[in-house]
């Protein structure tokens, strides 16, 4: 008797707990004036980056630190104080290196030398993991 009146209950609070948060959406900010990111950059996470800016458009390799079959590049869209990308990483089928891709975004600090965002797998921004860059400083 107990255990029908507790059902409704019970199957409620599935369907509740299963709504939970959303993602937050990630938002451009104003766009920095005279900003120019291209050039070399380093990321503790995926090594050495080299980076081309042409008006909204961004596309660049990394040189990852664990060897040449880790390495990718990018391309995407700056929006304001964003960048919104692809990634890909080819592989190599020899090294038992499967291809990777996925999507990313990364905030542009006010003065255009920090880059701090996510990436993630495939259709995912954010499943990956945090991506931190910096300018180096001998451009």
């Amino acid at each position: 008797m107990r255990l029908k009146r507790f059902l409704p209950v019970l199957g409620f609070l599935c369907i509740v707990s299963a709504c939970g948060p959303s993602k937050p959406v990630i938002k451009p900010g104003p766009a920095i004036p005279g900003i120019n990111l291209s050039g070399r950059w380093f990321s503790k996470d995926f090594g050495e980056m080299t980076i081309v800016h042409a008006g909204d458009a961004i596309k660049g390799e990394y040189a990852d630190p664990r060897g040449p079959e880790h390495n990718g590049g990018f391309r995407g869209t700056l929006i304001g104080d964003l960048i919104k990308l692809q990634w890909i990483k080819p592989g190599k089928r020899e090294a038992a290196v499967m291809l990777k891709r996925g999507r990313a975004y990364l905030r542009v600090s006010a003065r255009g030398q920090k880059l701090i965002g996510r990436w993630g797998y495939d259709d995912s921004e954010d499943d990956g993991g945090p991506w931190r860059a910096e300018k180096s400083t001998s451009d």
